[in-house]
């Protein structure tokens, strides 16, 4: 059974990257896009969270010296690192603070967007609801 779940997971990836990034883009999807649940009418919002992780993902993976490797990371991130979506979740998270099923989304979003970052105490309380020691500490 979980032969058969990494099988489906791995096409559904192939599909979406390229051979070499398959393996970092697929490594461990992450909890809150696993465990978060949107309605039907969020589909836009759950989107643009699951795009911000990958978009924090790749960001990691830029080297800046202008390798093949670079400019393939630079064509995923282009993919997924909207303007929209980000300006999406932020809005989202204004509306409502209190929703941790954007308190990841956030946190990855908090150093990539322009404009303030998040206060420390405002960041310490996600960083204690989301549990993700990608972004905390």
């Amino acid at each position: 059974m979980r032969t058969m779940k990494f099988q489906g997971i791995a096409a559904a990836c192939t599909g979406l990257l390229s051979a070499s990034l398959l393996s970092i883009a697929c490594a461990a999807p992450t909890a809150s896009a696993a465990s978060a649940v949107f309605t039907q009418d969020e589909q836009p919002l759950r989107q643009a969270v699951e795009d911000a992780a990958m978009c924090f993902h790749f960001a990691g993976e830029f080297s800046g010296d202008g390798s093949a490797r670079d400019k393939e990371v630079a064509r995923a991130q282009r993919k997924v690192c909207r303007k929209g979506g980000q300006r999406l979740v932020m809005q989202a998270y204004r509306k409502n603070p209190r929703d941790e099923r954007l308190y990841p989304a956030v946190l990855m979003l908090d150093g990539l967007v322009p404009g303030a970052p998040l206060p420390a105490v405002e960041k310490a309380r996600l960083c204690a609801a989301a549990k993700t020691e990608l972004v905390c500490d």
